[in-house]
C-alpha cells in the first residue's frame, strides 16, 4: 500500500520540526496528505479547581488559546511551500500520547520528533514507543539530526524473523520501496527464528524489486541495539527499520533494551512498529 496519508505530532518543538521535515519530504516524494496533530492537556484542569476566579479561570484558557496558535502558525509558516489541498491541522485539550496514539489509527504512517527536547512542555510530550504499542500502526522517530540524503538512499531492517520485525517489514514497504539501498541486518546470537521452507526475508524483497543485501554480524561485547546503531553508522544508513518490543514493554521500561536503547540515542530516523 503506498503512503497517502501522514499523521504529524506536532507540538512546535526542535524535533517536532525535524518530524515535520520528513513529512513533508515524504508529501514531495509520494504526494501524500499530512495532518499535523497538538494534542495536549489544559494548564490547569480549571473545573477541578473551584477556588479559582472567573478572572483567573479566563486568563488560562487565553495562555492555553495563545500557545496553541503559537504552535499552529509555526506549523503551517513550516509548511508554506507545501502543497495546501494536502495539508490539514487538528488540535485537541487530551492528554498528548493517548490522543496520538487514537487518530493515529487513522493513518497511514505517524512522524514523531523523538523526544530528546521536548520536555519543556510536559503537557505536550510525545512517547513514540507508547504511541506505536497503543495504535498498533507504524510509527516514524526523527531526531533532529535527520540528513534527506541517507534518509533517501540507504535503510537498514532489523531481521530476527519474529513477530515484530515481519510486522514492521509488512509496514514499511512503501518506503523501503524507494530506497536505492536496503540492508537486512541480524545480529548473531539474538534469538533468530528459523526461516519458512520455500521463502524467507530476501524471498519477500526481491518479489517487491527491491534491491538489498542480507549481512549477519558478531556483536562482541556490544548490546543488540549499541550493534544495530553502530552498524547504520559505518553503513551510512539514513533510516532504521525495527519491530519495537518483541519483549514486554515493562521489562523493557525496568531493565532497559533494545527498543529503549535505539529510541534514545538513534541519529537516525527509525521506523517503529509492534
Amino acid at each position: 500500500m503506498a503512503l497517502r496519508n501522514i499523521l504529524v505530532a506536532y507540538n512546535g518543538s526542535p524535533s517536532s520540526d525535524a518530524a515535520l521535515a520528513v513529512a513533508l519530504y515524504m508529501q514531495r516524494q509520494y504526494g501524500t496528505h499530512i495532518t499535523g496533530l497538538m494534542a495536549m492537556h489544559s494548564r490547569l484542569d480549571v473545573k477541578g479547581q473551584p477556588w479559582l476566579t472567573a478572572a483567573i479561570r479566563t486568563s488560562i484558557l487565553d495562555l492555553d488559546r495563545a500557545h496553541v496558535r503559537e504552535v499552529e502558525e509555526k506549523f503551517h509558516a513550516n509548511c508554506a511551500s507545501a502543497d495546501s489541498d494536502k495539508t490539514h491541522w487538528i488540535e485537541r485539550r487530551a492528554d498528548a500520547n493517548s490522543t496520538v496514539s487514537e487518530y493515529a489509527q487513522m493513518f497511514d504512517l505517524t512522524v514523531v520528533g523523538r523526544r530528546d527536547s521536548v520536555f519543556s512542555e510536559e503537557r505536550s510530550v510525545y512517547h513514540p514507543d507508547r504511541i506505536a504499542l497503543k495504535s498498533g500502526r507504524p510509527v516514524l522517530v526523527v531526531p533532529q539530526t535527520w540528513a534527506e540524503p541517507l534518509f533517501a538512499d540507504h535503510a537498514v531492517l532489523a531481521w530476527d524473523g519474529n513477530r515484530s520485525a515481519t510486522r514492521v517489514l509488512n509496514d514499511a514497504m512503501p518506503l523501503l520501496e524507494a530506497k536505492r539501498r536496503v540492508t537486512v541486518l541480524s545480529i548473531a546470537g539474538s534469538g533468530l527464528a528459523k526461516p519458512l521452507d520455500g521463502i524467507d526475508v530476501t524471498t519477500v524483497l526481491t518479489r517487491h524489486g527491491i534491491a538489498h543485501q542480507y549481512v549477519v554480524v558478531d556483536p562482541g561485547r556490544k548490546s543488540v541495539g549499541e550493534t544495530l546503531l553502530h552498524e547504520c553508522e559505518s553503513r551510512q544508513a539514513g533510516l532504521l527499520v525495527m519491530g519495537a518490543y518483541e519483549h514486554s514493554k515493562f521489562r523493557e521500561d525496568i531493565f532497559g533494551g533494545v527498543t529503549a536503547t535505539v529510541l534514545e540515542t538513534s541519529p537516525i530516523p527509525m521506523l517503529l512498529s509492534h
